[in-house]
């Protein structure tokens, strides 16, 4: 038998009182900490604005016209710095920077050290098209339409030719020959050779792609994108074990449409 003795009943009593006594103060503390901390928060002024843009190689935004979006959208906030905190509207903010075409989204923060964070992603242009009448926009990454600006010249390769696709902004591509052509440049997109190779695919009017590289004078017969890979794959062996060998000037061009071979025209 057990020669240990039950607690006397006060102290049983005494010991839950002292528990529940103790997470009371815990949870004034608390109320007390996040009171005070909505206190400072509401007194808080902006004393610095950090504004973060990427991708960094994409420069469709800088500092200055994150600001300028901002002051026009929303003009009783031009002035930020000195401005209380409580008196910035971070869901406005964030949805006039999604508004821009160039825009993919944006993030926007305030901390306890009276600094307000914007963050901005901007889409990521992989095709420049030019329609048949001389429209030009890009294609970004997720096959929406972009409109050129006049502040930053993606270099990307460019489409041309029998080219009917609508422009839009923010549509995304939908006829044959634009699905076409984003398949082919999410493709290149992802490769550095390709990337650094390619300069202008062209649509015939037969609406197949004929690519022309950046060096040497032969263009390329793909044809329609299937088995995109397997033709892209004869193209990267062509080059390294046949052009590199006989010079990049000899062929006019290289038909890579046909099944496991490769056809020069000298």
């Amino acid at each position: 038998m057990s020669n240990d003795k039950p607690y006397p009943k006060w102290l049983r009593i005494l010991k839950k009182v002292l528990i529940v006594a103790a997470w009371l103060c815990m949870l004034g503390g608390l109320i007390f900490t996040l009171a005070f901390v909505n206190k400072q928060e509401q007194e808080l002024k902006c004393k610095k604005v950090n504004i973060s843009i990427y991708p960094l190689e994409v420069r469709f935004y800088n500092r200055q016209r994150v600001f300028d979006v901002i002051r026009n959208s929303i003009p009783q906030q031009k002035k930020l710095i000195g401005l209380p905190m409580r008196q910035i509207d971070i869901p406005k903010f964030e949805l006039e920077l999604t508004k821009q075409i160039h825009i993919e989204k944006a993030a926007v923060h305030i901390d306890l050290h009276g600094e307000l964070n914007i963050r901005i992603t901007q889409r990521e242009p992989i095709l420049r098209v030019i329609r048949f009448d001389g429209t030009q926009f890009y294609l970004d990454k997720f096959g929406y339409k972009i409109p050129v600006s006049e502040h930053f010249t993606a270099h990307v390769p460019i489409a041309n030719g029998n080219i009917f696709e609508r422009f839009e902004k923010g549509d995304t591509v939908y006829s044959f020959v634009g699905n076409q052509l984003y398949n082919m440049a999410s493709y290149v997109d992802k490769d550095p050779f390709l990337k650094a190779f390619i300069e202008q695919i062209f649509v015939r009017a037969d609406n197949e792609l004929v690519l022309v590289p950046k060096v040497g004078r032969a263009y390329f017969i793909f044809g329609t994108t299937e088995n995109l890979e397997e033709k892209f794959e004869k193209l990267l062996v062509f080059c390294r074990d046949g052009l590199n060998r006989v010079g990049w000037n000899k062929y006019k061009s290289i038909d890579l449409r046909f099944k496991g071979q490769v056809i020069g025209k000298k």
